[in-house]
């Protein structure tokens, strides 16, 4: 894997890439469309419009899997569909729950587990013929992870990945 630095839509706007990989969080609401609130999934909802219809069908028919959203345009799962609140460390600091509450997917904090099993997803559905695929820090943004132990978990991307930090 290879760190580059900027802004994940300008990067991808600006340099020809095979892929581009949005983080997201496994959570669907009630109309089949999943939860893109923040970070880039929001921007990539933003950008395309219906790709959270399209997210929130491969989750209901596979699972929160790594799966293609558009031709070129992969979703990465960082988080669960929901977890039991045992401390404040488990939800993300802008959302306010109580021990004991369980809480939806989207306010919980990323999970290593679930970043590193996406990464072996990741690496098993893309093309080898593919040679840049551009991924955001997983579950670093609006997972409030910290970098130095997600690069741990992401060993099996290599040189055809490029991570981007803002």
């Amino acid at each position: 894997m290879i760190e580059v630095k900027g802004d994940l839509f300008t990067y991808y706007k600006d340099n020809p890439c095979d892929a581009i990989v949005i983080t997201t969080n496994g959570f669907v609401k009630a109309n089949g469309r999943a939860v893109m609130g923040r970070g880039c999934a929001k921007e990539a909802l933003s950008l395309m419009p219906e790709i959270d219809k399209k997210l929130g069908d491969n989750i209901a028919r596979m699972g929160n899997m790594v799966s293609f959203l558009r031709s070129r345009v992969i979703s990465f799962p960082v988080k669960g569909v929901s977890k039991l609140c045992t401390n404040e460390n488990d939800y993300v600091g802008h959302m306010n729950f109580k021990i004991g509450d369980t809480i939806p997917g989207w306010a919980c904090k990323a999970e290593l587990s679930i970043i590193e099993r996406s990464a072996n997803e990741l690496v098993s559905i893309v093309p080898d013929s593919w040679k840049d695929i551009i991924i955001p820090r997983p579950g670093c943004g609006a997972g409030e992870l910290r970098w130095s132990e997600v690069k741990e978990v992401l060993g099996v991307l290599d040189d055809r990945f490029k991570v981007i930090t803002w």
